[in-house]
Parts: C-alpha cells; sequence; structure tokens
C-alpha cells in the first residue's frame, strides 16, 4: 500500500513538473488543456507503430474489442474517440475513454488481456472504465505522446501489439511509466 502512495505522489509530482515545463514555455494566452488532451473527439495513433486505435467492428459499438490498423485504413475506419473528465484522483484528471459510437474502454481482466468496449456506466459506478494519461517519457513536453493507464491496475496501460491489424491489451509499464510502445498521440477529429 505506502509503495502504491509513494509512487502516485512520486507520479504526480513528476507530471506536475512536466505540466509547468510545459506551460512556462507555452504562450501565456494558450490553453494547455487543449495542447494533449483534446476536449472534443479526435483519433489516437502509436506512437511506435503509426497505426491508428480502432474499435473491431469499425464503428465502436459494446463488445467489440480495441485494436491498431495500419495508417493506410480508409477514412471511414479511421474512428474517433473522446475522453470525458469523470473525476479526479489527487489532483489528476480521471477520464473514462469512449468511441464516437458511445461505448466505453473497459479493463475487464488485467494484466494481458484484450481491452474490450461496453457500455459506459455512469461515473462512480464502473471504476474499470476509468482511465489516467500518462506522459511517455521523452516526448515534446509541449505536445506529449501518453499513455492511457488503467485506473484500477495503474501498473497497466494500453498496448499496441504490434504492427498491422493486431489487438491492444493492457501490459504492465516498466519503471511506473509508459513505454514507448504504449505512447499514444491524439489528433483532433
Amino acid at each position: 500500500m505506502f509503495t502504491r502512495a509513494a509512487r502516485r505522489i512520486l507520479t504526480a509530482v513528476a507530471a506536475a513538473a512536466l505540466t509547468g515545463t510545459a506551460l512556462a514555455a507555452a504562450p501565456a494566452a494558450a490553453d494547455s488543456s487543449t495542447r494533449a488532451v483534446p476536449s472534443g473527439e479526435f483519433t489516437a495513433v502509436s506512437q511506435v507503430t503509426g497505426n491508428y486505435m480502432i474499435p473491431d467492428d469499425t464503428k465502436g459499438n459494446p463488445g467489440t474489442y480495441l485494436q491498431v490498423y495500419p495508417a493506410t485504413a480508409g477514412k471511414d475506419w479511421k474512428t474517433t474517440w473522446r475522453f470525458v473528465q469523470v473525476a479526479t484522483s489527487n489532483g489528476r484528471p480521471v477520464y473514462q475513454l469512449q468511441s464516437s459510437a458511445g461505448a466505453c474502454a473497459t479493463n475487464e481482466n488485467g494484466e494481458n488481456s484484450i481491452v474490450y468496449l461496453r457500455d459506459c456506466s455512469g461515473s462512480t459506478r464502473n471504476k474499470d472504465q476509468w482511465w489516467l494519461l500518462e506522459p511517455v517519457p521523452g516526448t515534446d513536453p509541449q505536445n506529449p505522446d501518453y499513455g492511457i493507464v488503467s485506473y484500477r491496475d495503474e501498473d497497466l496501460a494500453l498496448t499496441a501489439r504490434g504492427e498491422g491489424d493486431t489487438y491492444i491489451d493492457l501490459k504492465r509499464m516498466w519503471g511506473d511509466h509508459p513505454s514507448q510502445r504504449q505512447g499514444w498521440h491524439f489528433y483532433s477529429a
């Protein structure tokens, strides 16, 4: 318990330091929330593979799983997503990751499991649908790539399994930070 609390505190301090650096370097009129975490619909692209995060059914309906698909996918396949803030934990926003069809990414089975879309629950009911955003070390502090980290299991992040048409699962983060393979870049739709 102490280790997890200490990790949360250190992560919050590191995130605050990164955010402070980004804000100090940004123009005074800029809104930091729109630079890295989109406020509306976006597409998500794997930092390592360059592939898009899409639902297997290409629409985002409940019951389908998350996958990556090559950037050569047709325009209709580039599903949009949105982050909906549902809570705050230790000063950090907590989100649901919702598909354009309104289903939520859900951590049902923990480590090494495929991530499915399910009907979104109320903000306080299903913490399996809660996600944190952790900057990937070594990315641009003004527009970082983020790991999408399970709130329930804070050492697990959405991970692109490989190149091409393959699923996304939850893998352990090493060193308490998302790896390059767990990094996602968000482009406003």
